[in-house]
């Protein structure tokens, strides 16, 4: 019984170490508790608490209480960025890490003390060690002998388990595949377990080649051939052909905000113009910068490397829209009332062919002295009303403007001074906070009526400057609003709503224009080749992930995850679940293929830069 209590520690760590990820899975809603994974886990806890053996009492205390805490910090992160995005941190993900910490609130509201759960274990630890233990008579030679038995059985486990991951001809079902590339991490996670996945996400990083591979480039060759894309005609090639275009990016737009008495002027466009009623708009690891990135190339993001903005700024992309437009004379500029620095856009911009990035400091915009960066906002009535003007100043015509709104983006806190007569405005629509709405979910609406203050500038200062005849204006959400809490999420968009949160506003429209509802499903990957078809830009044989949207061609939604949807249904990637009985299996895994096949060649393409020669 005493030499037992003696190493009370080490058996401490051990269960802690399993019974923390057993907690972390049932916090994100894994249902499978007690699989096996627990086996690499196990060899995992044999590792760390072995190595314990060879210190004293002390030693012991210090050892446990700093893995637990690193342990339980990285549960804890992991726990709050899957609250955000629903996916896992990579480190291939550590040059945005800065991002995701600026914007006011972006972490700590999110922040609960549930969170706490993670470090007990540490404390645990703590606490027996500082209660002295009625002897210490187990020797040194009998721990070491002990810390190498189990070391060896931990070390061993970690090598050859995953070894016997099971491969599988079909790439979704290949435990081998998704080990070696975690292309999926929450499946990674369900299936391999929390360290394994950690573990060899770190690997990955630690062993990724920048270097050039003639075999990838081969590969993109031989699939381009077959698969570049083949523009038809319809009734509306070239409708554009020669107008102005303004793209306005905006953010956290919902379908939600947008009706006659809240957004009146989204509403007129959405009912005149062209509208894609069943439009998703995926998430990938940079949100807003991906949108761009999709919205503007017609490609994959980086989904198992690091973010297209920072670590392959410096890629060519010859096909983005900017260049297209340029070879077509007109001028390409982008606006946004941030600081450029931040996604590294700066830099990409000038990578997708835009002649200059005008950014808060370049527009010069006005800020109250109470105003806090990332908190506070510039209104998008503002930053519309600057496009307008700097496109006259400019004196060159036709013209392709990319703005990217931020009225919408978080906090949805009553202390942001630039949301006061908008959100007094939507009061007095919903009522005062309890009534129909939170605090948070009326901040929310109160932020997208801001964005509809900014259309409406839009409008009024073209039709001044006489330009509104001869431009057209398209616009889409980036993404779903993750940025709101589950409460007032809960609120706006109701208990089950499911992967349905992922629908966001797009509408083209220009003066005159015969109003189109378009119901078969659409994604940001079709708003580029569908803009090319209406402008007349020749994309044919480049690789492009979407088509167009007015072709009446089936859609295809790619999700980070390797999901997908159609209009038939939903495939859950990490369940692998479809959600209707319209596909037969067969129809499932063709198409499983061909997302596979899709993401491969897009991940190539980025890291050979393969567009540059």
């Amino acid at each position: 019984m005493k030499k037992t209590l003696s190493i009370t520690n080490v058996v401490v760590l051990f269960v802690s170490i399993l019974l923390l990820e057993i907690i972390f899975r049932n916090d994100i809603g894994i249902t499978n508790l007690f699989g096996s994974y627990l086996l690499y886990t196990s060899c995992f806890a044999f590792v760390l608490s072995s190595i314990m053996l060879l210190f004293g009492r002390v030693g012991r205390t210090i050892y446990s209480v700093l893995i637990l805490v690193f342990i339980g910090g990285l549960f804890a992160a992991q726990s709050l960025h899957y609250d955000f995005f629903e996916t896992f941190f990579s480190i291939s993900k550590i040059s945005i890490i800065q991002e995701f910490f600026q914007v006011s609130g972006e972490t700590t509201h999110k922040m609960s003390l549930s969170l706490l759960i993670y470090f007990i274990p540490a404390l645990v630890c703590l606490i027996i060690g500082l209660i002295k233990p009625l002897n210490e008579k187990i020797s040194f030679k009998v721990r070491s002998i002990l810390c190498s038995i189990l070391l060896v059985i931990g070390v061993m486990g970690l090598l050859f388990i995953p070894q016997g991951y099971k491969d599988n001809k079909i790439m979704s079902k290949s435990n081998k595949l998704l080990y070696e590339t975690l292309y999926n991490s929450e499946k990674a996670v369900d299936k391999l377990g929390f360290y394994a996945y950690t573990i060899k996400d770190v690997q990955l990083y630690l062993d990724k080649d920048n270097s050039s591979d003639e075999n990838n480039k081969l590969i993109i060759d031989m699939y381009m051939q077959d698969n570049g894309y083949n523009a038809s005609t319809n009734e509306y090639t070239n409708m554009f052909e020669g107008k102005n275009l303004i793209l306005i990016l905006c953010e956290s737009l919902s379908p939600i905000a947008i009706n006659e008495d809240l957004t009146p002027t989204l509403y007129k466009l959405q009912r005149e113009g062209i509208n894609f009623s069943n439009h998703y708009a995926p998430v990938f690891q940079t949100a807003t910068s991906d949108s761009e990135y999709i919205s503007l190339t017609g490609l994959l993001p980086s989904i198992l490397d690091g973010p297209i903005s920072y670590d392959f700024a410096n890629n060519s992309f010859p096909m983005a829209l900017p260049w297209k437009f340029r070879n077509l004379g007109y001028s390409a500029n982008s606006f946004h009332s941030f600081k450029k620095s931040f996604y590294n856009r700066e830099q990409l911009h000038y990578t997708y062919g835009f002649t200059y990035l005008y950014d808060w400091e370049d527009l010069n915009f006005y800020k109250k002295p109470e105003f806090v960066e990332a908190m506070n906002w510039v209104a998008d009535k503002d930053l519309m009303s600057s496009v307008v003007k700097i496109s006259t100043d400019l004196e060159q015509e036709p013209f392709f403007d990319f703005v990217i709104s931020v009225s919408g983006h978080i906090p949805y806190i009553r202390g942001r001074y630039e949301l006061e007569s908008d959100l007094w405005e939507t009061i007095k629509i919903y009522g005062e906070v309890g009534e129909t709405y939170s605090e948070e979910a009326l901040c929310y609406l109160g932020a997208q009526r801001t964005l509809e203050s900014g259309i409406e500038e839009l409008i009024n200062d073209l039709e001044k400057e006489g330009l509104l005849g001869d431009t057209v204006i398209a616009l889409y959400g980036d993404h779903y609003p993750y940025g709101l809490t589950k409460e007032a999420s809960k609120e706006l968009f109701g208990e089950n709503i499911g992967n349905d949160i992922y629908k966001t506003p797009f509408i083209i429209w220009t003066p005159g224009i015969e109003h189109k509802e378009v119901t078969d499903i659409t994604s940001t990957f079709d708003i580029y080749p569908t803009l090319a078809n209406l402008f007349g830009l020749d994309i044919n044989g480049q690789m492009i992930i979407g088509r167009d949207a007015l072709s009446g061609s089936e859609g295809l939604v790619i999700f980070q995850d390797y999901s997908w949807k159609t209009n038939d249904g939903y495939y859950d990637a990490t369940k692998q679940v479809f959600s209707t009985s319209n596909l037969n299996e067969d129809d499932i895994e063709e198409i499983n293929d061909k997302v596979f096949n899709l993401i491969m060649v897009g991940q190539n393409i980025i890291r050979e830069d393969y567009f540059r020669n």
